[in-house]
């Protein structure tokens, strides 16, 4: 018997992808001009850093590239942990991790010397996402970045045109889909992060717990 996973429908995804784009976005508006998924421009602003012979601004992004590193470590330790007691919910528990984690960033108060510790939670628990939801619908999908999304969209579009695969072309709308809502998140979370700055991390926490229900909902166990 197939087993229902609802952390690989549609519904979830969608969720975690306007909670990922709106997470970079609450952390570059609010913490410092930090990212909290894409540590592609943490790397590139630590060199940018390096190079300007400014090192004592190395640790804002340093930080947040090594909690990052840490939490896809603590994911695969609590995946392989609970897989080898037969432990089901996995997904789940790693979701509730996240939720913690935000609540806990909105009671670290905005200054430049408690960011960094904000800046951390959040990126643990985007790196955490990142490992346990990797495939959605058949396919690996990321919530939390969009370089691999925009590249799979217009492969997919590519053969759907050459090959004439109407199947391709569906995934490639799917794509296509996922990149716009992580847009969309960024601008929520940019709208709604200057208009109530440290607790408007709330709003991806209760996209999170939406998609919980979704989870547990719609999974046969």
């Amino acid at each position: 018997m197939e087993v229902k996973q609802g952390s690989r429908r549609i519904e979830t995804a969608v969720l975690l992808t306007l909670a990922g784009g709106y997470l970079d976005s609450y952390t570059y508006a609010v913490r410092g001009g930090v990212f909290a998924n894409a540590q592609t421009g943490n790397i590139i602003k630590l060199g940018l850093r390096i190079a300007e012979g400014r090192a004592h601004e190395c640790l804002s992004y340093l930080v947040p590239i090594t909690a990052f590193v840490l939490g896809v470590l603590f994911a695969l330790f609590t995946d392989r942990w609970m897989k080898k007691r037969n432990l089901h919910y996995i997904r789940r528990t790693a979701l509730a991790m996240e939720i913690v984690a935000l609540l806990l960033v909105c009671l670290i108060p905005v200054h430049e010397d408690t960011n960094m510790a904000a800046n951390a939670l959040v990126s643990f628990a985007c790196a955490i996402q990142m490992e346990a939801f990797p495939v959605f619908i058949g396919q690996p999908i990321a919530t939390t970045v969009s370089t691999g999304n925009l590249r799979k969209g217009i492969s997919s579009l590519f053969a759907a045109i050459v090959d004439h695969d109407k199947a391709k072309l569906r995934t490639a709308g799917v794509y296509f889909l996922i990149v716009l809502l992580f847009i969309a998140g960024v601008s929520l979370g940019c709208l709604v992060s200057m208009k109530w700055g440290r607790v408007s991390v709330l709003v991806p926490a209760l996209m999170m717990m939406c998609a919980e229900v979704i989870i547990t909902l719609k999974s046969s166990w």
